[in-house]
């Protein structure tokens, strides 16, 4: 006997870190659609700003994964 059943999502433990590949921002999400920018680059003024809204940080078109380690 065979079973097929549905390939379970991974458990994503938030905050998560994400690059953007159009801008190389660097973002942490706090959950699926809400990041703070932590490395806009040099002549961006958004460091440290909310965002809500935000495509699924799950999306692999738009974000790459980064490892971050918050501390301090």
């Amino acid at each position: 006997m065979i079973e097929v059943t549905k390939k379970a999502e991974p458990e994503i433990k938030y905050p998560v870190g994400r690059k953007c590949k159009d801008s190389g921002q660097v973002v942490i999400f706090w959950d699926e659609h809400t990041c703070t920018v932590v490395f806009p680059g040099e002549k961006q003024l958004n460091a440290g700003l909310t965002y809500g809204g935000l495509s699924s940080c799950m999306d692999e078109d738009e974000w790459e994964p980064m490892d971050i380690h918050i501390y301090g």
